[in-house]
Parts: C-alpha cells; sequence; structure tokens
C-alpha cells in the first residue's frame, strides 16, 4: 500500500511537471535558433561590405518531419550592381553566386514582432521596426532534397552594410530601412509555454540584437 501511494505521487509530480520540462527544451532550443540566425545575418552584412556588392538573404518556411523548419540562404552579386534576383529561374546563375551553404533551423517559424506587444520583449523596438514579412518579392531557387523552394523573406545588405527590403517588384530604393525584425516562435510549444524571440536589424550602423521572453 505505501509503494503504490508513493507511486502515485511520483506519477503526479511527473505529469506536473513534464510541460515545464518541454518549455524549457523548447526555449533552449529558440534561443540557439535566434543566435544563429544572428550569425547568418552579420555574415551576410559582412560579405556585403568586404566584396562591396549586395548580398539577398532570403528565408524559405516549409515543414521538415512535420514540425515548421526555417531555411536561410545569400546570395552575392558578381557585378556589384543592385540588379533583380529572377523571379522564374533556378538560382544561383552568372549573376549571382551563394555566400555559404544554406542553413536550416528546426523546429521555428517566423512571427511577426510588431505582435510581440503584449507581452513584450524588452528591450525590442517596435515604433521604428519593419517586419521582413511586410515585403511581397520572392525568389525561387533549386535546393537539393527540397522542391519548389520561394524565398518569400528577403532582406538586402548594401556595398555600404546598409539594409534594404525589397519591394514587390525587386526593387530597393534609395533610402535603407531604420529598423528590420524578424519574430520567431518555437515549436513545439503549448499555451503555457509559448516561447518568442526576435531578431532586429538596425539599417544604418547594421548592428543585430537578439531578443527573448
Amino acid at each position: 500500500m505505501e509503494l503504490m501511494c508513493v507511486l502515485a505521487i511520483v506519477s503526479v509530480m511527473a505529469s506536473m511537471s513534464w510541460s515545464s520540462i518541454v518549455g524549457i527544451v523548447s526555449g533552449n532550443r529558440l534561443t540557439n535558433n535566434a543566435y544563429e540566425l544572428s550569425g547568418l545575418i552579420q555574415q551576410a552584412r559582412t560579405t556585403a561590405l568586404t566584396e562591396h556588392t549586395y548580398v539577398w538573404l532570403g528565408f524559405y518556411s516549409f515543414t521538415q518531419n512535420g514540425a515548421p523548419a526555417l531555411m536561410v540562404t545569400s546570395l552575392a552579386e558578381n557585378s556589384g550592381q543592385a540588379s533583380i534576383l529572377p523571379s522564374t529561374s533556378s538560382l544561383p546563375n552568372s549573376n549571382f553566386q551563394l555566400t555559404s551553404q544554406s542553413v536550416i533551423l528546426k523546429n521555428v517559424s517566423i512571427a511577426s514582432v510588431t505582435n510581440y506587444t503584449s507581452p513584450a520583449l524588452p528591450g525590442l523596438d517596435v515604433a521604428d521596426n519593419t517586419d521582413v514579412g511586410s515585403q511581397a518579392y520572392s525568389f525561387p531557387m533549386s535546393v537539393p532534397g527540397t522542391s519548389n523552394a520561394t524565398f518569400n523573406n528577403v532582406i538586402v545588405f548594401g556595398p555600404d552594410g546598409q539594409t534594404y527590403l525589397p519591394t514587390s517588384t525587386g526593387a530597393l530604393g534609395s533610402n535603407p530601412v531604420l529598423c528590420v525584425g524578424i519574430g520567431l516562435n518555437s515549436s513545439p510549444g503549448t499555451a503555457n509555454h509559448l516561447h518568442t524571440a526576435a531578431v532586429q536589424i538596425h539599417g544604418l550602423s547594421g548592428q543585430v540584437s537578439v531578443f527573448q521572453q
């Protein structure tokens, strides 16, 4: 009887703590993804500065093994000019080259930074922020093991390190954006353990910051 009581108590405690364990694991995974994304962004900007060209950083959201995933790839323009990526042909081509191998961030999806007001992420600049998903431009690219990869969230870094968001036609315009935000949601998650993070790029200084609850 005493053993049965002990087992019952252990079972109840385990079930109560499981959701907390899931939340901790999910939060740690999201933190790693956010900082890895931050490093990829800084790498793309550094390439634009050192090569004195334009670097296009694209995000492709898809499902991998039943869970959301985010592929990140960057392309540099060989000409050094602000030409527009082709919208129908596979990339890279003679005008563009991959700056590094595409990276997949697992169990994470892009969210809107403007929704991170309740609860707020401490230090996140919501007032000057423009979400990366607010632009309507996309480009396709042939990716091994993935069909119909369309990178529909795009950031462009100029030769001087400025940050641009292309228009629906791929034009960059003459003025860089003040602040670009990339919201991230973890998966799997529960209503009681929803983890969010944001990576924010200051368009003029190029500073990349990570914010998390």
